[in-house]
């Protein structure tokens, strides 16, 4: 036999063995590999399954847990109510009414719940008779409040049973069971869970229970369409009865008479249920198929056990098999022909370069410089140039590629921004690791889903569009658009995008704006505020000084004309002009955040009721107030007179919002703000313990184009003549300057609510304290610093006819100038700002250390910071606001120099002789 025919003989013999042994090896590989990995995958998928069950009802517990802290007034309400035949003793709240108003609460749970199905408060007596309950049983399953004539005793049933044994604080998470409270009207029936806690009433013995059905119908359909193709998948209980199963006759027959059990199919899979969890295995059903099955215990509310099974066809299972035996049989054929074919045309040719060329192509794949019969000629040195070309352009595109995956994974791992990779249908690709950061979601989350889930429902079109036309061939797209982050908020991205057409993928970079959007917002607004307040600010200081004088004197005056009936009339007009001018004053002050405060440890139940007593003859019988009061509220640190001040202001407006009359409802209750709520916020919020007071009402509601500019002076949208526009703007710069937050949310034709989170304290409440009686005068002497001449010439003539002797100085320097020429007082009387050299406290620190004994009584228009901290008096400091009245003066002075006495004086000569 000649070369050639040895040469073909064994190049088909050695291609058809290395195809065969390749293929065998393959086989065998993929046989060790491929089952375990498809049993793994099918272990996680099952996992996500049994976390998403899990996580459906994970605040469940939570929430049953709050409702009887949240209700505890209603509830001793209705305790009281019930033992009073109907009528709340401590209040004209009817047995009826608190039930309404659990029923409400109720129901706003429901509506924010979309799987809650229930909520009832029921009672330990009257054979455990429901007292209050929400459902879904209106129209297109709307949440409705049950009318009494619904309700019934549910003593009987096994949850009620179990809660009334429990402590307070602890829950009762019941089995999953099919409905038996709505059998009659849901078809098909419902699977539920029952979450129950026990409610203690005032007495402190057992009051009843409260309970929350959770409708499973979601949860349970969402593992349905998340199965993966070809698999079966079952939601058992711990007994292995069927919840879930692909033939709905076969679910819930534990309940309905035809039991129906995950052993009955799989035998094998029983140890898993008493065990709790098993690995991924092949089993045989009850025929002797065989089927790759995985499980994951779901826990829900810490309750009951279940388990999500997931079986799928051992053949389904092994296709990579099938593919591999199938695939090798056609290549040892395919390369047995092939290779006949070209042994028959190369072996004479290639027989003397032949072992140089495989040599060659051995050392390159192990990496090694190239040694290739380059310069022969014929067919070989072809081969060999080509090859020695095709090696070189590999080794540099390699190299290439691999520097551009570095460089492309460094990008995606430290990137800031938001990096997607998208086919051409939508679907994620690849997504950078600030995805967490930006949108909430790990990448694994994203990627595999259409692009579109994570968009705003408005903004898909939009996107869809700017797809379309970065494929057309335009150049690079920069657009807006706007994302939802996993807790539901919007964030809005600028996104640059790109088309890849080798690889028929979007690539896209989104920068998040919402930092950016929300600081620009903040810095238009606060400039906007704080030039309105520094005008008003300067312009209230220097008008407190004229209304001074004009409040002061026209005491005078109407002393002076009091004979006269006529005059005394204009007087009196005088004085209620420069009184209302006061007062408008003080509300600019106040939205100026230039007012003075005495910040106390304040009781806000106690002010907010205090309040609505003095309210009730104000709003009129149109309008009926409600408090949902938290009985463990905590204490503000907060000036009461300006807070009370405040919600009256804010009930005043509620009232004129509700012309047909309506409900205010004044609700207080403790908030802990975080970093995250802080830092979207437009005002630069806190993060701290607040105490919140919310003042809603039923009316009109704030349109949305003019909402952001209700706190600005002198804005309303009330006729001429019926409101100075500066209330909320009062109530805006009094939160403010308190270290607050003030937070609106309207609906037109639906109401709005005002929330003020206060800062909390951690004093004891302070008492209420007792006004100081008023005092005539005294003998001491006093020293009057006042730079302007008008108020001055008042304020002496004031204190004279008091009987004070007074000495007067126009500024800083002349008063201590008197004390360099040895002049004697007992109180110093200054204002804050004085027009030049050292200002009000300035100057009393130093007569202070020239002279300890002496007393010091400031006077301002406005604070600033000279005396002050942000507007906040500090602790000892007497101050008496402009304008004031003669009486005002009397009693400020006196309290501040005590007894009435000129000893002080006479013994302070004395000393200095």
């Amino acid at each position: 036999m000649g070369l050639s025919a040895r040469l073909t003989a064994g190049m088909v013999a050695l291609i058809v063995l290395t195809v065969v042994a390749t293929g065998a090896l393959t086989y065998h590989n993929v046989s060790m590999v491929e089952i375990p990995h498809a049993l793994d995958r099918l272990d996680i998928h099952a996992g996500l399954l049994a976390a998403d069950l899990e996580a459906s009802v994970s605040g469940l517990r939570r929430d049953v847990l709050e409702i009887p802290k949240a209700a505890a007034v209603a509830v001793e309400g209705v305790s009281r109510a019930t033992r009073g035949g109907g009528a709340d003793p401590f209040g004209v709240t009817t047995l009826a009414q608190w039930r309404g108003a659990l029923s409400e609460r109720f129901a706003a749970r429901l509506a924010a719940n979309p799987a809650y199905r229930r909520i009832r408060l029921i009672g330990a007596s009257d054979g455990g008779r429901e007292i209050a309950r929400a459902d879904r049983m209106g129209p297109a399953n709307a949440v409705r409040v049950a009318p009494e004539a619904e309700l019934q005793p549910r003593g009987d049933r096994d949850y009620f049973q179990r809660a009334m044994r429990l402590r307070a604080g602890e829950v009762d998470i019941s089995p999953v069971e099919l409905d038996r409270e709505q059998a009659a009207i849901d078809t098909p029936r419902v699977p539920i869970v029952t979450a129950s806690t026990p409610v203690v009433g005032p007495d402190g013995r057992p009051f009843g229970i409260v309970a929350i059905d959770v409708d499973l119908r979601g949860p349970f359909a969402r593992v349905r369409e998340n199965a993966r193709a070809g698999s079966a998948v079952y939601i058992v209980d711990s007994d292995g009865d069927y919840l879930v199963h692909p033939d709905p006759a076969r679910e819930f027959g534990f309940q309905l008479g035809a039991p129906s059990r995950l052993q009955d199919d799989f035998p094998t899979l029983g140890g898993m249920l008493a065990g709790g969890k098993a690995a991924p295995q092949v089993v045989e059903d009850h025929g002797g198929a065989e089927f790759g099955v995985a499980s994951a215990g779901a826990r829900l509310a810490e309750g009951p056990q279940l388990f999500v099974v997931e079986a799928v066809p051992y053949a389904d299972l092994a296709t990579t098999l099938t593919t591999v035996r199938n695939s090798t049989v056609a290549a040892a054929l395919v390369a047995a022909i092939g290779a006949v074919l070209l042994a028959i045309v190369l072996a004479r040719s290639l027989t003397r370069r032949l072992t140089q060329m495989t040599a060659a192509i051995d050392s390159f794949g192990r990496g090694e410089p190239l040694s290739l019969p380059v310069r022969s000629s014929g067919e070989i040195g072809a081969l060999a140039r080509a090859f020695d070309r095709m090696a070189a352009e590999v080794r540099e595109k390699t190299a290439s590629l691999e520097s551009e995956i570095v460089e492309r994974r460094r990008l995606f791992a430290s990137s800031l921004d938001l990096i997607l990779i998208v086919d051409r249908e939508g679907t994620v690709i690849e997504i950078s690791p600030s995805a967490e950061a930006i949108l909430g979601y790990r990448p694994e989350e994203i990627i595999g889903r259409k692009g579109a889930a994570l968009l705003h429902p408005g903004d898909v079109e939009r996107a869809r569009e700017e797809m379309r036309a970065i494929r057309q061939g335009r150049a690079t797209r920069n657009f807006d658009c706007r994302y939802v982050h996993r807790d539901g908020r919007t964030v809005p991205l600028t996104l640059s995008g790109a088309w890849l057409k080798l690889e028929q993928r979007y690539f896209f970079i989104g920068r998040d704006m919402t930092e950016r959007i929300a600081l620009e917002q903040q810095l238009r607004q606060s400039q906007k505020l704080d030039a309105i307040g520094h005008l008003t600010g300067g312009v209230a200081h220097d008008f407190n000084n004229i209304l001074t004088v004009i409040t002061g004197t026209i005491e005078i005056l109407a002393d002076a004309v009091a004979h006269s009936p006529q005059l005394v009339t204009i007087a009196r007009m005088i004085d209620d002009a420069a009184g209302r001018g006061a007062e408008l004053i003080q509300q600019l002050l106040a939205f100026a955040r230039k007012q003075p405060l005495q910040p106390q440890s304040t009781d806000v139940n106690r002010l907010v009721l205090d309040t609505a007593k003095l309210l009730r003859p104000t709003l009129g019988e149109s309008v009926e107030i409600r408090m949902t009061l938290e009985e463990d509220a905590w204490p503000a640190m907060i000036d009461p007179t300006q807070l009370g001040t405040a919600l009256i202001n804010l009930a005043v407006n509620a009232r004129d919002a509700m012309p047909g009359g309506g409900k205010l409802i004044l609700e207080t209750g403790n908030v802990t703000l975080d970093a995250s709520f802080a830092a979207i916020q437009a005002e630069g919020v806190r993060p701290r313990s607040y105490v919140m007071i919310a003042v809603t009402d039923t009316g009109i509601g704030i349109p949305a184009d003019i909402r952001d500019r209700v706190f600005e002076p002198f804005f309303t949208t009330k006729d001429v003549g019926q409101g100075t526009g500066l209330g909320l703007s009062m109530v805006y710069g009094f939160v403010k300057q308190s270290d607050g937050y003030i937070k609106i949310d309207s609906e037109e034709g639906h109401g709005t609510t005002f929330k003020l989170y206060l800062p909390r304290s951690s004093e004891s409440v302070a008492p209420i304290e007792r006004p100081v009686a008023a005092a005539e005068g005294g003998e001491e002497t006093i020293l009057v610093v006042e730079d302007d001449a008008l108020v001055r010439q008042y304020v002496v003539t004031q204190l004279e006819s008091l009987g004070y002797a007074v000495l007067a100085a126009a500024s800083a320097r002349e008063a201590l100038e008197m004390i360099a020429a040895g002049r004697a007082f007992d109180l110093l009387f200054t204002d804050v700002i004085l027009g030049s050299g050292l200002n009000g406290p300035a100057l009393a620190d130093e007569i202070l250390r020239l002279r300890p004994g002496v007393k010091v009584l400031y006077t301002s228009g406005y604070t600033k910071d000279a005396m002050a901290s942000h507007g906040r008096i500090d602790p000892g400091v007497a101050l008496i606001h402009k304008p004031y009245r003669k009486v005002e003066l009397a009693r400020k002075i006196r309290a501040v120099l005590g007894t009435p006495s000129g000893r002080a004086t006479q013994d302070w000569l004395r000393r200095l002789r």
